[in-house]
């Protein structure tokens, strides 16, 4: 068992990436394409375009609420960041990262109103232009440089530490 695993079973909404509400096959195939990251739910929410509470927005976290109140699962929220192509060869000069979609804003503010700004598994997939990335090309060196600024999907510049792995 990942240490992640067994931390996140305490202040967290209970994560299946398989069978859990919004669940995706890339939650699933995280270890092969992306990488699994502890991430508090504000961080998340000002990384993802920002989400104008509507009342069926209202509806569905108090959905998500129960849901974990009854012991459902969900999957875990996802980050799609868009890195310059340069830093698959280790060169983090130049422009940074910016974030290119997510899934899982209800999610996080469902964790909000339950735990608190408690750390949730967060699931991260790079893009590029002309690069396709798996798990095996996320060095210690590009981690460390993605989780120091990072351009939201609005566009503005957030200062890390964004995650911890």
């Amino acid at each position: 068992m990942r240490l992640l695993e067994f931390t996140s079973r305490v202040n967290e909404l209970h994560v299946n990436n398989y069978t859990g509400l919004g669940a995706t096959p890339n939650n699933a195939n995280v270890d092969y394409k992306g990488i699994n990251v502890s991430m508090l739910p504000s961080v998340f929410l000002k990384l993802a375009k920002e989400l104008a509470v509507t009342a069926d927005d209202i509806k569905t976290i108090e959905f998500l609420k129960q849901h974990d109140k009854q012991g459902g699962t969900v999957g875990a929220p996802t980050l799609y960041i868009n890195v310059p192509d340069a830093w698959k060869e280790g060169d983090f000069t130049g422009a940074l990262p910016n974030v290119s979609d997510h899934d899982g804003r209800h999610r996080m503010l469902a964790q909000l109103e339950l735990q608190g700004n408690e750390p949730v598994e967060t699931h991260i997939f790079l893009t590029s232009p002309r690069r396709e990335w798996r798990n095996r090309d996320i060095t210690p060196e590009l981690l460390n440089q993605l989780n120091k600024t990072i351009k939201t999907e609005s566009g503005t510049t957030l200062s890390g530490p964004i995650f911890a792995v």
